[in-house]
C-alpha cells in the first residue's frame, strides 16, 4: 500500500506544467538613419519661452514644446548637455530680440509699463516692448522704495526711454494714476516731446467703475448684492442647489470692480432662479427658513422690488462699459476701436435711462477726459479701415484734429 501511494506521488510529481505562457508583447525597436552628415540630431522638451506672446495672461503654465537641436558631433551620438542646449537657445532668443529691434525702427513700437504687487506688497514695474512681430520682456524693476520719489521715478522712465529709443516710441501704456508717477510721466514728456503717454484702457474702466461704485445709491445696492452672494457661496446648500441657476454668478474677472458689476448684472438675470430655489421642496424642509440670516435673503430675493429695480437700473450704466473691455480683448486692433467703443457705450447710456443718463455722462468724461482721452485713440477710427468704409461713418472734428496732432507729435521723432 504504502509503495502504491509513492509510486502516484512520484507519477504526480512528473507531470509537466501545462498552463498556457503568456503571450509576450511584440516590441519593435527603432531604427537609427543613418544621417548625411556627422551631426546628430537630438529631441529635447522644454518650454518655448519666445513664444511668451501667444500665452494668455490667465496661463497658469507654460506649455512645453518639443523641438529638434542640431549638434556638430563625431562618430557616436553623445547627448547634449544642459549648458549646451541653454546656449542654442540663449542664441536663438538673441536673434529674435535683434529682429524686434529692427521692426522697432521700421515701424514704431509701444512700451507697456506695468506697475504690479506681490504677495508680499511689494511694488514692481515690468516694462514690455511690443511691436507688430512681437513682445518683448525688457526689464523687471523693484519700484518699492522709490514709489513716491519723483526723481527716482523720472530717472526709471528716462532710462526705459534711452534703451528703447525715442524715436522709436509711438506710446508709453502706464496702468498707475499716483500723483508722483502722474509728475514723473509729464516730466519725461517735455522732456523728449516726440510720443504718447496712454493710461491703460482696462484700468480706466476700472477706474470709471470704482467712480460709479462710490455713489451713495450705488454702495447701497452693491451692498445687499453681496450679502447675497456671500450667502449663496458661503454655505453647502445653496451651493448643492445650484441648478436652479443657469449661470455662476461670481466673476472671475482679475479687475476688482469690473468683477462687481458683472457679478451684479449676472444677479439681477439670476432673480427668477434664486426665486425658485427659495421655494424648491429640498429648500423649505431644510430647516434655513427658521433662520434670521435666511429670512433676511429670502426677504431680499423674493419681495424687496426696490432693491432689484435699483440694482437693474445700476447694470444698464455699467454693463456698456464692461462691454468695452469685451471688444478690446477680441479685436485684434484695439487702439483702433477704442473711440468708438466708448462713444457707443455712451449713447447706450442714455438710452437706458434717458435724462438721467447726464449725471453718469459727466463721470464718464472727467475720468475719459482726464485719463484715456488721447490723440492716437481719436486717429485710431481713421486709420482702421473697418471703421472709416463702415456706412454712416463721420470725420468729426475731434478725429481730423486727432490725426493732425499725431503726424506733428510724432513727425518730432
Amino acid at each position: 500500500m504504502l509503495r502504491k501511494m509513492k509510486k502516484r506521488k512520484h507519477e504526480h510529481d512528473e507531470v509537466p506544467h501545462t498552463s498556457p505562457a503568456l503571450p509576450s508583447a511584440q516590441v519593435q525597436q527603432p531604427q537609427l538613419q543613418p544621417t548625411v552628415s556627422n551631426n546628430r540630431c537630438f529631441l529635447h522638451y522644454l518650454p518655448d519661452l519666445r513664444q511668451a506672446k501667444e500665452i494668455a495672461y490667465n496661463s497658469c503654465q507654460l506649455k512645453p514644446k518639443v523641438e529638434m537641436v542640431v549638434f556638430p558631433q563625431g562618430p557616436g551620438a553623445v547627448m547634449p548637455t544642459y549648458e549646451a542646449v541653454l546656449q542654442e537657445q540663449l542664441r536663438e532668443t538673441e536673434n529674435r530680440a535683434k529682429e524686434l529691434k529692427q521692426e522697432w525702427q521700421t515701424s514704431g513700437c509701444t512700451v507697456i509699463v506695468d506697475s504690479w504687487k506681490s504677495k508680499c506688497d511689494k511694488s514692481f514695474v515690468s516694462v514690455l516692448v511690443q511691436c507688430s512681430k512681437g513682445t518683448q520682456f525688457l526689464r523687471s524693476i523693484d519700484v518699492s522704495e522709490i514709489t513716491e520719489d519723483f526723481d527716482e521715478l523720472e530717472s526709471m522712465l528716462s532710462c526705459v526711454v534711452e534703451d528703447v529709443g525715442a524715436h522709436n516710441i509711438v506710446q508709453i501704456v502706464m496702468n498707475d494714476v499716483s500723483p508722483h508717477m502722474q509728475m514723473a510721466r509729464e516730466y519725461v514728456l517735455n522732456k523728449y516731446d516726440s510720443f504718447f503717454f496712454v493710461l491703460c484702457a482696462d484700468h480706466c474702466i476700472n477706474l470709471l467703475l470704482e467712480k460709479i461704485a462710490a455713489l451713495e445709491h450705488v454702495s447701497e445696492v452693491l451692498m445687499k448684492a453681496r450679502e447675497i452672494t456671500r450667502f449663496l457661496y458661503g454655505h453647502a446648500l445653496p451651493m448643492k442647489l445650484k441648478r436652479y441657476v443657469q449661470e455662476e454668478i461670481l466673476s472671475s474677472s482679475y479687475l476688482k470692480f469690473v468683477a462687481v458689476f458683472i457679478t451684479l448684472e449676472r444677479l439681477v438675470s439670476a432673480r427668477v432662479g434664486l426665486v425658485q430655489m427659495f421655494s424648491s421642496p429640498e429648500w423649505v424642509p431644510s430647516g434655513w427658513a427658521c433662520r434670521d440670516l435666511f429670512e433676511r435673503i429670502q426677504s431680499i430675493v423674493k419681495t424687496d422690488d426696490t432693491f432689484w429695480h435699483a440694482a437693474a437700473k445700476v447694470v444698464k450704466v455699467t454693463s456698456p462699459l464692461v462691454r468695452v473691455l469685451y471688444k478690446l480683448e477680441s479685436d485684434i486692433c484695439p487702439m483702433g476701436i477704442l473711440y468708438e467703443a466708448m462713444h457707443g457705450a455712451k449713447e447706450e447710456i442714455c438710452v437706458n435711462i434717458g435724462d438721467e443718463s447726464e449725471f453718469y455722462l459727466r463721470i464718464i468724461d472727467k475720468i475719459w477726459d482726464g485719463y484715456l482721452h488721447n490723440p492716437l485713440h481719436a486717429a485710431g477710427p481713421m486709420l482702421n479701415p473697418r471703421i472709416f468704409y463702415a456706412a454712416g461713418f463721420h470725420p468729426y472734428t475731434v478725429i481730423s484734429s486727432g490725426i493732425a496732432a499725431c503726424i506733428i507729435q510724432l513727425g518730432k521723432a
